[in-house]
């Protein structure tokens, strides 16, 4: 997991510094992603190709179920970030289609919480942290707006990587707790696989 860490901070960190080279147009924004999830995004390059770095917050909520002698409480967050780089291509004014890769890393944390009034050697506690770097595509389309605003949509087909633990407290044996792990490859589309966004541009050569 370590290696992995190590390898994508290495490849940001060279996206970074390689962006500081030969810049023409800048843009930044906002992305959205499932209706709920949004984030921010920073690209710098030229008109045919750019950097692109963004950090979308993941949705966290918080829930609680109950009744006279029992209760139920979820709690869920997280974030992912990447970089990459996008090659647009014109298709007629004002609109380009664009495609290139990111690779990412998110992270995110849930807690549930279980205690009963009546049998309270039995409460529970569920703690999961997942860890998940990954590649994925980028096909898309922007729209200029008086060569401004900069509004996008696209396609984000991955494969990725999943690692995390779980833990299990109990009262029934005081101090008792049992812990897995869980690891996996993944790979295809999901809910966060279309992401709109709104971003602004400047620094453009005229």
């Amino acid at each position: 997991m370590k290696k992995t860490l190590l390898v994508l901070a290495f490849l940001s960190m060279t996206l970074f510094m390689m962006a500081q080279e030969h810049q023409k147009q800048r843009e930044i924004g906002l992305v959205f992603s499932n209706l709920n999830n949004f984030g921010l995004t920073f690209k710098t390059g030229t008109e045919k190709s750019l950097w692109r770095f963004s950090t979308l917050y993941l949705s966290g909520n918080m829930s609680t179920q109950k009744d006279d002698i029992s209760k139920t409480t979820n709690t869920s967050n997280g974030v992912g970030i990447s970089a990459g780089l996008e090659f647009r291509v014109p298709v007629v004014e004002h609109l380009e289609f664009r495609y290139g890769f990111d690779v990412s890393f998110s992270f995110s944390r849930s807690k549930e919480e279980n205690t009963d009034a009546s049998l309270p050697s039995q409460n529970r506690t569920q703690t999961s942290t997942t860890y998940q770097p990954g590649v994925n595509m980028v096909l898309g389309f922007n729209y200029a707006i008086q060569n401004k605003l900069v509004i996008g949509a696209e396609f984000l087909p991955f494969i990725s990587y999943t690692t995390g633990t779980s833990v299990v407290k109990s009262t029934y044996f005081e101090g008792s707790e049992e812990k897995t792990t869980n690891s996996g490859f993944s790979y295809g589309v999901n809910t966060t696989s279309v992401q709109v966004s709104i971003a602004y541009r400047f620094g453009k050569k005229k």
